[in-house]
């Protein structure tokens, strides 16, 4: 398969998902000839996708100023005419980059893929003030290891510390790999890993071993420590 249609199937691929529809009616590979210009008040999928790749918020599928204001801002730092205009070479940059963004999600799953995998295989370790494995662990040098082993960061070895290298999010959009933090008047005091639905796999007091447990305080900050591409 040459390159080209590798990239159109990908392309097509990450539309499908992104969509949850055909794209019969994309004119992605259409010759200059037959290719539509999208501009301001134009509406449909291939608008949703455009906004999609330049991060548009809200994402309505109709052609509006911030979207025309992101197509200037994208084509300026390509060095193309900053018109405002998707036409066909803003278009096929437009699909480049979409492919780029669904190749570095695909990176950023398996990420979140070993880490719970690492998680998941020191269950049943020794808590251990102190320890950062591989064997034995305290709660912030369980998140550590299984962070330097999934993904290659370094954590620091400290929950608070933690807390200040992830981007905050809200519980709701939490996922397994994910981080959760507890405080009190005190500060933060504990750094778990989300195992989704509620609970947390942790290295949790003296005395026991790394488990599964339910979250059992509302004084928890969530965190991510995978940044979306």
């Amino acid at each position: 398969m040459s390159r080209f249609f590798a990239r159109r199937r990908l392309f097509a691929v990450g539309l499908i998902v992104a969509l949850a529809s055909p794209i019969a009616t994309s004119t992605a590979g259409a010759s200059d000839s037959t290719f539509v210009e999208l501009s301001l008040r134009d509406s449909g999928k291939r608008v949703l996708l455009a906004q999609r790749v330049l991060d548009v918020d809200p994402r309505t599928g109709v052609f509006n100023k911030e979207t025309k204001r992101k197509v200037k801002t994208f084509q300026d730092k390509r060095g193309f005419a900053v018109t405002g205009v998707i036409n066909k070479r803003t278009w096929n940059a437009l699909e480049s980059r979409w492919e780029s963004i669904q190749q570095a999600l695909q990176r950023r799953e398996a990420k979140y893929d070993r880490v719970m995998k690492v998680a998941r295989n020191q269950k049943g370790d020794p808590y251990v003030y102190g320890a950062t494995g591989p064997n034995r662990f305290d709660c912030s040098g369980l998140t550590r290891y299984v962070y330097k082993q999934a993904t290659g960061k370094n954590l620091v070895h400290s929950s608070s510390g933690q807390l200040r290298q992830v981007d905050r999010i809200s519980r709701k959009k939490a996922r397994p790999g994910d981080l959760v933090f507890m405080y009190g008047g005190g500060g933060v005091y504990h750094v778990s890993i989300y195992a989704g639905k509620g609970k947390i796999l942790h290295a949790s007091r003296p005395g026991t071993n790394v488990k599964v447990d339910p979250i059992w305080t509302n004084s928890v900050y969530f965190g991510r420590a995978i940044p979306k591409p």
